[in-house]
């Protein structure tokens, strides 16, 4: 056998033994793996130290359906794979490359240039990056914040409202007094003069109740509609005032890439190794914000650049730096976060996927495709990720336009004004409508003059008759529907 025979027969002996002549034969993987919480993370157990973390479990749900074994270690450097100057890789994807490994799996964003030296299985996971800021409070005290559940408006008009209504019972009442609608002890319209109407109408709105309390079928009219609009002005009043006084207002700097490159007051940077990297590096030239956004960090690579995802949150908390990260990468640091200091600036951008690598023209590369699309399809991959990633309970959004309380606008209370509206009418109507019938009945019943002459006379035969008792008496008893029933007495006795 020449050489050439001999060379050619080893090359088929090594593919045979490393996928054997259909790919159902081989059974075992040397797959590299990178640490990063909570995709994969080396844990000590009982049983010793094994690695456990989001890409374990979907390795043991594909090992399940595909029934192969695995060995998994950690690549040397502990790096995912940069292209290095001299054509090579570093990370796990060089020690596939070099054949030292099978599969490998973390969080391994596909992109186009590992694409051309390793195979990617179809993402297992989307992401976006993120802006990192600190939550900050609104530090401002508003000595009028208890104003700012109503807009202005809104004040003007309760207060209209409360001199319109005080206003239309001292005129309904008084017009049914002067035409003497109704018996002058069975109705008290004569009691609601503008004060004592004014006065009523504030305190209703209060919720004090109000004096006099009105018997007129037209005064109640008026006043159970104050009331019922009373009840919802200073319910609804409480309500927005307490989540003034209670929600925290957010101050955010930026909300998109464009505002934080537009600015300089805020520091922001990335990690120094990554596909974010090459990302950034790779905007040279193309005259885009993410280029503009390069240029700054290179600018200050001291101030803007970190070692780890840790060493970039821990900077957002300690400093006024935002921090653009995978947002998964996030999401777990939020999980410890229970002071709930960290937030996002703005929409995610620059969506992107995990996949796990493999091999160029691996035979597995399709066959895990297929198994991680069934996965996805059927919930299973959600449940994974629901496991590892459970929810904050911090709200994370740090640019929700409702962070905060709004104050309450005409439109949110128009309603309640035509409430209002429509029952003084009513009040009115029954008004005009009793002294319409009691002028087409001819009735009118004794005036106050009318009842001022019967006092006095009855003041007379009581001095005549020696009863005095009976008419001071009598006199109490009068004083309480007259005003000037007291001041007619004492001037009648002092005449005589």
């Amino acid at each position: 056998m020449t050489m050439r025979g001999i060379a050619i027969f080893f090359l088929w002996a090594t593919s045979f033994l490393t996928y054997g002549t259909d790919a159902e034969e081989y059974r075992g993987f040397d797959l590299l793996c990178q640490q990063e919480e909570p995709f994969v993370m080396l844990k000590e157990t009982s049983t010793g130290r094994k690695f456990v973390g989001f890409c374990v479990d979907l390795l043991e749900e594909l090992k399940k359906t595909m029934d192969f074994e695995y060995i998994l270690q950690e690549t040397p450097d502990r790096k995912s794979g940069n292209a290095l100057e001299n054509g090579t890789w570093d990370g796990v994807i060089g020690e596939i490359m070099k054949g030292n490994a099978d599969l490998a799996t973390g969080s391994l964003t596909i992109t186009s240039q590992r694409e051309d030296v390793v195979d990617f299985t179809k993402p297992f996971m989307e992401y976006g990056i993120v802006m990192v800021m600190r939550r900050t409070e609104d530090t401002e005290r508003d000595t009028f914040a208890f104003v700012h559940p109503f807009s202005g408006i809104v004040w003007a008009a309760i207060i209209a409202s409360m001199f319109a209504v005080g206003i239309l019972l001292y005129l309904t009442s008084r017009a049914r007094y002067r035409l003497g609608v109704q018996s002058y002890h069975a109705d008290n319209d004569r009691d609601f003069n503008l004060r004592n109407s004014l006065w009523f109408a504030y305190w209703s709105l209060m919720r004090k109740g109000g004096e006099p309390p009105p018997r007129s079928p037209s005064a109640r009219i008026i006043t159970g509609v104050w009331w019922l609009f009373a009840l919802i002005v200073v319910s609804t009043y409480t309500a927005n005032l307490t989540a003034f006084l209670t929600v925290r207002h957010l101050s955010v700097p930026v909300s998109s890439v464009e505002d934080l490159a537009a600015q300089s007051s805020i520091l922001y940077g990335i990690t120094d190794k990554g596909s974010l990297l090459d990302f950034f590096k790779n905007q040279e030239g193309t005259n885009s914000v993410y280029e503009r956004l390069w240029h700054a960090m290179k600018a200050r690579p001291g101030e803007s650049f970190v070692s780890s995802v840790n060493e970039g949150m821990d900077r957002v908390l300690t400093s006024n730096y935002i921090f653009m990260v995978h947002d998964p990468y996030f999401q777990n640091r939020a999980r410890s976060d229970t002071e709930c200091r960290l937030a996002t600036a703005g929409a995610p951008f620059l969506y992107r996927g995990y996949g796990i690598a493999t091999q160029n023209n691996s035979p597995w590369t399709e066959r895990l495709s297929l198994e991680i699309l069934r996965l996805r399809e059927s919930g299973r991959i959600d449940l994974l990720r629901d496991t590892w990633w459970p929810r904050s309970s911090c709200s994370l959004d740090g640019a929700r336009k409702d962070a905060s309380a709004r104050e309450l606008a005409m439109a949110d209370f128009i309603g309640i004004f035509y409430l209002l509206a429509g029952g003084c009418v009513l009040g009115c109507v029954v008004a005009v409508l009793e002294i319409l019938w009691c002028r087409f009945r001819g009735f009118k019943t004794k005036g106050v003059e009318d009842i001022e002459e019967g006092n006095l006379q009855e003041l007379m035969r009581g001095f005549s008759s020696g009863q005095y008792a009976i008419l001071i008496q009598r006199n109490t008893y009068k004083q309480r529907h007259c005003d000037n029933c007291h001041n007619n007495v004492n001037t009648n006795t002092t005449r005589l």
